[in-house]
């Protein structure tokens, strides 16, 4: 039985050198691939502005600019002259009490304390105390009380009502703080500034519905200036995105294009808000709108390049976006295009050389990356370079030329990709029958980390399987996943174990627990739809399985060979020749070969067939593809 997509862990994609290229489960195979796609906003396009861009500070739960305000600079910095007070043993008994609760992990009795004290006292310096406490403990609701107090008992003191704006807007208090910034944006010489760090802080609030009212309320007067319009409606557009507003984002967006419609930044930036939304939800899937969101972005970027196909700026945020989106092919012209106009730009050839090397075109990908490697010299970027090395290995790899593929490991230089690339040496090791050197390799390698810790099993488990200890890989796997119960790859990885011992009922029920969990797993859908397509049973549900798939991945040959090997089962010989031609060309793998080679003898292309699935073997060993092996054997070709 064909098991292409379903060969090895997707976790193992993220080594820069996966066991075997040729059987990869189908997720992107090169990192460089997804990392390429990872940031549409390229150098000092990310923001307009140089205000601070950052949330509430991470370890408080408050806006970053508020503890500037109460947690630095000493205790008694405070306005104006502070109230002379009596040290009495009973004040000095709570003060005591609250620093040492405080220190002693007890915030809630600290900040009665210090509260107390700061009331009996009227002394806004102990106001300021209680609400440094709250903040610590990242207790936004006594922290406003403790600015309140503060506030109101240094009414002139600046960093007194900065504090108190601040968690004013952290607790959701709108209809109280809007005075405030009314007043602060009506004396401020930039207006875009603070309406740019308020709607940071406000993406980040309990209610992001009022909060991005808020913002467009205070935003008003300034929409139709000619020179603050532009940046003002992007701020409001990135509020309403954050409130998954839809029809306001439209709106502002539409705004702040009319207001620049040739500019290659602005279309940049509002393609950007599109793709923006709110958190993504706890089960990692994308949040609501982010679908509409990315076709938004895609539909910005290309409208631009209908009228300016010159920029080059935008041809390649729009070519990142598809390659994100998994268009791999449209992703593929628009880089190609983007060679074609600046031939002196090597980042281009780079993209190139990652989608052939993707789609196990390794003599492509291999030109690409030289010609990457002669434009760049060694003075090119250091991290770039890591990736480069990374991916020839890949490539080398891909043709089974083992020690070349070391050799291209041992140049990575940096911290993070050395560790990478040492696991990926054990692996090369492994697929050369070094077994035991491989697994000494990967036992000396530190895994700190619970992602790192993963990421070892799963190539452990690939040595396992490289020495034919099926059962030990699937033993492993499933003892790590009580461990890591919910992690994605890992139940993936434990799934095609199962699948390769044959315990389909078991791979089954590990496939519909990931997809339960992680519903944008494409993989999940492809694996099993695919198995029930390539033994022929419960072809409705493998159909809408792998549907699924290719609609969360419309560009990855596996999920396409699935498709059109399921076409074959159900007798749609023409569509599937179609479909397993389109495959084969985003991935010349053996087993989509097979596929394709079997519809193309069924059709009566002897000829056809006979030349492909021997171009195959010759670029394949025997141990790539059992698929390929079987189908030659059936169909009785030899060299």
């Amino acid at each position: 039985m064909g098991s292409n997509r379903n060969s090895q862990p997707p976790g193992l994609d993220m080594l820069p050198v996966p066991r075997n290229p040729s059987r990869r489960s189908g997720k992107l195979a090169s990192g460089t691939v997804a990392l390429l796609s990872a940031s549409l906003i390229l150098g000092g396009c990310a923001t307009m502005h140089s205000t601070s861009r950052q949330p509430f500070a991470p370890d408080s739960g408050v806006p970053h600019f508020a503890k500037g305000s109460a947690g630095s600079g000493p205790a008694h910095a405070v306005a104006g002259t502070p109230p002379n007070v009596a040290l009495t043993s009973g004040l000095l008994y709570r003060l005591i009490f609250a620093e040492i609760a405080a220190q002693r992990g007890e915030p809630e009795a600290a900040f009665a304390a210090m509260m107390k004290s700061a009331r009996d006292t009227r002394d806004p310096r102990l106001a300021r105390r209680a609400t440094e406490i709250a903040i610590d403990a990242r207790d936004a609701g006594r922290a406003l009380q403790g600015s309140a107090l503060w506030h109101t008992l240094a009414p002139s003191d600046p960093g007194a009502r900065q504090a108190y704006v601040s968690l004013l807007l952290a607790n959701g208090r709108f209809r109280t703080v809007r005075p405030y910034l009314e007043q602060d944006l009506a004396q401020t010489p930039d207006p875009v500034a603070f309406l740019d760090q308020l709607q940071t802080v406000l993406a980040h609030a309990p209610d992001r519905k009022r909060g991005y009212a808020l913002l467009d309320g205070l935003a008003q007067p300034y929409y139709h200036d000619p020179i603050r319009g532009f940046p003002i409606e992007v701020i409001a557009a990135r509020a309403a995105r954050a409130a998954n507003d839809h029809a306001a984002t439209e709106e502002h967006a539409q705004a702040a294009l009319a207001l620049r419609p040739d500019s290659a930044l602005a279309t940049i930036l509002v393609a950007q808000i599109w793709l923006n939304g709110g958190a993504p939800p706890e089960d990692g899937s994308r949040p609501d709108g982010a679908d509409d969101g990315r076709s938004q972005a895609i539909t910005t970027l290309s409208g631009f390049l209908v009228k300016h196909p010159e920029s080059a700026r935008v041809r390649e945020a729009y070519a990142r976006l598809l390659l994100g989106e998994g268009r791999l092919e449209e992703a593929r012209a628009q880089f190609k295009e983007l060679a074609r106009m600046d031939p002196q730009n090597p980042e281009p050839l780079f993209a190139l050389g990652a989608l052939a090397l993707e789609a196990e075109r390794y003599g492509t990908a291999r030109e690409y990356f030289r010609r990457y490697l002669a434009a760049t010299g060694p003075t090119g970027p250091a991290r770039n370079k890591d990736l480069l090395y990374t991916d020839m290995s890949q490539v080398a790899e891909g043709e089974r030329r083992y020690g070349e593929a070391l050799s291209w490991l041992h140049k990575v230089q940096g911290a993070k990709q050395r560790a990478v690339a040492a696991v990926s040496e054990a692996l090369v090791l492994g697929r050369m029958g070094r077994i035991a050197e491989a697994t000494r390799k990967l036992d000396a390698i530190p895994a700190p980390t619970p992602a790192d810790q993963v990421q070892h099993l799963l190539a452990r488990a690939e040595l396992l399987r490289d020495a034919h200890h099926d059962q030990e890989a699937y033993q492993l796997l499933r003892h790590a996943l009580k461990q890591y119960p919910g992690d994605p790859d890992l139940l993936y990885g434990a799934a095609m174990a199962a699948e390769q011992i044959d315990r389909v009922d078991v791979m089954e029920k590990l496939l519909r627990r990931l997809m339960a969990l992680h519903p944008d797993y494409a993989h999940a859908y492809n694996a099993l739809g695919y198995t029930f397509a390539d033994r022929n049973i419960r072809l409705h549900e493998a159909a809408r399985l792998i549907d699924r798939a290719l609609a969360l991945a419309p560009d990855d040959g596996f999920i396409v060979d699935s498709k059109g090997w399921l076409q074959y089962r159900e007798g749609d010989l023409q569509a599937a020749r179609a479909t397993l031609l389109r495959a084969y060309r985003l991935k010349e793998d053996p087993d989509v070969a097979a596929h394709l080679g079997e519809v193309l003898w069924t059709l009566g292309d002897h000829q056809a067939a006979r030349a492909l699935l021997l171009q195959a073997q010759r670029r394949n060993t025997e141990s790539d593809s059992a698929t390929l092996q079987d189908t030659l054997r059936r169909l009785h070709i030899k060299p």
